[in-house]
């Protein structure tokens, strides 16, 4: 169960958080900012198709393809069960829906999409370089909690101090291997996978549950919202439409490039 105000309270944080982060980013390393919201990766599809063409492009739409139809349903998810019609001030304990949210949470924190996403801005933040190739292992652990959580906690920023309410391991891993169970007489999740140590959870009550599904579904929520308006004001904030940036080639050699951005049609591209 959680209330209306706790829920409220939760997204005003995460939201916060993460336009804080936005703006240390902006701030410390504003060309690669501009990467950041130009969706700059590294293809290397495109050297298959020839050696000339430069597997470093901005703009690219795969990773929203890849991740449309769970963003679709998250946001679904959201509008009807948490938008909280007049009246209703709390969330119930729901077996039915609370199932719904362990495959969500899996899915938030096994998505590469949201990931790197995520880990891009980390860096950012602590005026690391921008990362075109990155690469999200199998095992997300490590991945999350130290190339993620703790380049923010060492920035002193809010958005991973809500990492660490949001993400825990035991979850993720009992939920996506189907290794736990449900105990509504005494409002508990039990995790299956448990092994002893101290960092494990044994179990997790529904009320503490309902919490770290708020943080990391709204976590999830915010980055890409966050993301599409900074986007879309990018002209307005920086009173140009124009940017340079580092642009790698497919030999390794760095030049500056200009890029340019239509804000009419959400579009980025190489500036001639």
């Amino acid at each position: 169960m959680i209330t209306e105000s706790s829920f409220k309270e939760i997204n005003e944080q995460v939201n916060s958080a993460i336009n804080q982060a936005f703006d240390i980013a902006m701030k410390r390393t504003p060309s690669d900012y501009i990467l950041l919201l130009a969706d700059a990766e590294y293809k290397a599809i495109n050297l298959t198709y020839s050696p000339l063409l430069n597997p470093y492009v901005i703009d690219s739409q795969e990773d929203k393809w890849v991740d449309e139809t769970r963003v679709q349903y998250l946001v679904e998810f959201l509008k009807t069960f948490y938008s909280f019609p007049k009246g209703m001030e709390q969330v119930e304990n729901s077996e039915i829906r609370q199932q719904m949210e362990l495959m969500i949470y899996t899915h938030v924190w096994e998505s590469k999409p949201f990931l790197k996403r995520l880990y891009r801005l980390a860096r950012l933040t602590a005026s690391n370089s921008y990362d075109w190739k990155v690469i999200v292992p199998q095992k997300r652990y490590n991945f999350i909690s130290n190339k993620i959580r703790t380049l923010f906690e060492n920035e002193k920023l809010q958005l991973g101090e809500i990492i660490r309410q949001g993400y825990h391991s035991s979850l993720r891993n009992a939920f996506a291997h189907s290794e736990y169970s449900f105990d509504v007489k005494n409002g508990l999740i039990w995790l299956n996978n448990y092994g002893g140590a101290d960092w494990e959870l044994k179990n997790i009550s529904f009320d503490n549950w309902s919490t770290r599904f708020a943080y990391s579904v709204l976590i999830a929520y915010h980055l890409l919202d966050i993301s599409n308006h900074r986007r879309l004001s990018l002209a307005s904030d920086f009173q140009k439409n124009v940017f340079q940036i580092s642009h790698p080639s497919s030999t390794g050699k760095v030049s500056l490039t200009n890029i340019f951005y239509e804000p009419e049609y959400n579009h980025f591209g190489f500036a001639i």
